[in-house]
């Protein structure tokens, strides 16, 4: 058992000690005592009790976080391969082969790795599912996770990126090194796939509708007159098929994960994650199935496809307008839509954050708003963002 406030080494040393620092400097010193055998002769199991010496923690959702490195006392410092020292939120660690965990590991840990499912069926048509698992998900069989549900598997992880359209969000990478780091709890990531050209209406909300593109822009009909020439008339919008797409997430792709890859169920351990038009849907699932997840990522959100005749964007509108939501949202845009073009709808996201002021929402508690200057609409800057993103999804604790 773990005690609280503790770092536990798993290595070798002579007569070590943990270093605490702040910004690349040494503040304060912590003994490391020898309290039992390691997994070979040249390894100890160290402990060193940091109670006083770490930052207060408010929440969970507020963790805390602190820089360390471990001094073996033979000459050899332990640390991060990019970094001098250890950043981490953990208020107890174990260090074991230069990973961080907020538990006692196995000796042995296996990598994470991305599955692929061909063909997930159930009520959207087929298609593929991406499912990354955590380190040490084999050893630790009695380990259960939180799921993130992100939108556009095809786009996820770098594993699979022959599969992706323009590229990677790389978030297998993110996870692997928050996790390694104690910057992130271990979770499922579950990459679902969109619809191929449904993708707009999949994600879209039943409360908007969008006219799909044709190569032929209108339908023929016939006139009254058998003789008569086709008559041409216009396609028709069709409503948005979002409240499906949740309830396959709910119905479909969540029971499947917890049946098969010890997910946890309930809206506490999941989230879900998108961009444009999967961080529309983010948004919908958020405000209008709360019951689903509490935590949500809406990356440069296309809030304009939602706007009424009246000009306002029915997105925005419903966040005022439904009854306030026990959730946390994490809401972004870049600068740009494209390099030469374009505002990545900053400005539709800059009012959904006011609307969410005026709704009561809590800067930093309910949500959190980025701005990422520079940032395009597309793979890259999210993938850039992301580990921000993990790390408000599912702190580590």
């Amino acid at each position: 058992m773990l005690l609280p406030n503790h770092l536990y080494y798993l290595g070798p040393g002579d007569e070590p000690w943990v270093d605490l620092m702040d910004n690349d400097e040494v503040t304060s010193r912590a003994i490391l005592l020898n309290i039992g055998e390691g997994r070979s002769a040249e390894e100890n199991l160290w402990r060193a009790d940091l109670r006083g010496c770490l930052p207060d923690v408010d929440s969970e959702s507020d963790p805390r976080e602190w820089q360390f490195r471990i001094d073996r006392g033979d000459g050899h410092l332990v640390h991060p391969i990019v970094a001098t020292s250890f950043t981490t939120a953990l208020q107890t660690v174990w260090v074991q082969d230069g990973e961080l965990f907020g538990y006692r590991p196995s000796p042995d840990i296996s990598p994470s790795r991305v599955i692929k499912i061909d063909e997930f069926t159930g009520i959207l048509p087929t298609r593929p599912l991406y499912i990354y698992l955590p380190r040490g998900f084999d050893e630790h069989a009695d380990r259960h996770y939180p799921v993130i549900y992100m939108q556009d598997g095809q786009n996820c992880f770098e594993a699979f990126v022959a599969d992706s359209y323009v590229g990677a969000w790389q978030a297998d990478l993110a996870a692997d090194f928050l996790i390694s780091q104690g910057l992130m709890q271990e979770c499922v990531v579950a990459g679902v796939s969109h619809g191929q050209e449904q993708r707009m209406l999949e994600y879209l909300p039943p409360y908007a509708a969008w006219v799909p593109p044709s190569r032929r822009p209108f339908v023929k009909g016939l006139t009254g007159d058998p003789d008569g020439e086709p008559l041409a008339r216009p396609l028709q919008p069709q409503p948005g098929q979002a409240d499906r797409t949740l309830r396959y997430y709910d119905k479909d792709v969540a029971p499947f994960l917890e049946r098969n890859y010890r997910a946890l169920p309930g809206r506490e351990q999941r989230a879900t994650c998108g961009s444009s038009m999967g961080g529309l849907f983010a948004i919908y699932a958020a405000f209008e199935h709360p019951e689903f997840a509490r935590n949500h990522a809406a990356l440069s959100s296309s809030f304009w496809i939602t706007r009424d005749r009246d000009g306002k964007l029915d997105a925005i509108e419903r966040i005022r307008k439904v009854p306030r939501r026990d959730i946390r949202l994490w809401l972004d845009s870049g600068t740009r839509s494209a390099p030469d073009r374009g505002d990545d709808g900053m400005r539709d996201t800059l009012r959904a954050r006011d609307v969410l002021l005026e709704a009561g929402y809590v800067p930093g508690v309910d949500f959190q708003y980025f701005l990422d200057e520079g940032g395009i609409h597309n793979e890259a800057s999210w993938a850039a963002r992301l580990p921000m993103i993990f790390q408000f999804l599912f702190p580590a604790v």
